[in-house]
């Protein structure tokens, strides 16, 4: 295993990637070893994915109900990362008509209709978005609570009328799990300005995964920090 020692490193393909003047968002996530590389703390890609405005387009893909649209289609004029101006559950979702392909989206393909193909890779996008925003790397946790105006755009996935996808429910309670994990002081500040929040997750409680989310907030109250959070929830949803 010579290719260990100095000098014979393998360089990566993400960097090369990385090192073009337009990569995208959408480039990585079609990366295959993109999980792993995160794991083995590229720096070079987590400073890409530390930026505000690609974090704020993982956030969208992991909540957004339909296929968001693509850099190239995407109409706000920053190359797809920005949502609207008034911050809202539209602009962020990216909803326009759901609209948005993939290179790799062939029409010719037979037995399978556009529509499912592009829930497939809504929904890879979506899990592998996941798998960034909950991953074991501190610095892509405090920038995403550097910025709540994403944050707080993202918790607008519970205000959909029942019945979630259960995955996609998964996925943020994953998400917002992890942060609580490691920055459970500040999630819990920012869990207590969200207006309606109980309600918005009551209204779900015959989804599993965010009624564990719900638990596992109120469960905090005996933790260091935590005191108060089942009586604002109380005193929220009365």
């Amino acid at each position: 295993m010579f290719w260990r020692f100095g000098g014979y490193a393998q360089l990566s393909s993400l960097d090369t990637i990385l090192d073009k003047p337009d990569v995208t968002v959408e480039e990585l996530l079609d990366e295959s070893d993109l999980i792993q590389e995160l794991k083995q703390q590229n720096s070079k890609l987590i400073e890409y994915l530390r930026d505000e405005n690609v974090l704020e387009r993982l956030l969208r893909y992991v909540a957004a109900p339909k296929p968001i649209l693509s850099p190239d289609e995407d109409t706000s004029g920053d190359g797809g990362a920005k949502s609207g101006g008034d911050g809202s559950r539209e602009g962020f979702f990216g909803k326009a008509k759901g609209k948005a392909r993939s290179k790799s989206i062939s029409k010719s393909d037979a037995g399978e209709s556009e529509e499912n193909k592009e829930d497939k890779q809504r929904m890879k996008y979506a899990y592998v978005a996941c798998e960034i925003l909950s991953s074991e790397v501190w610095s892509i946790s405090e920038a995403i609570l550097e910025n709540q105006d994403n944050l707080r755009n993202f918790w607008q996935y519970l205000k959909q009328p029942p019945p979630l996808d259960p995955v996609q429910a998964g996925y943020f309670t994953k998400v917002n799990e992890s942060l609580l994990d490691r920055k459970m002081e500040e999630m819990l500040e920012f869990f207590k300005s969200i207006d309606n929040v109980v309600p918005d997750m009551l209204q779900h409680v015959d989804c599993p995964m965010v009624m564990d989310l719900l638990l596992k907030i109120i469960s905090l109250e005996k933790s260091e920090g935590g005191q108060g959070i089942v009586d604002v929830s109380a005193s929220t949803y009365l």
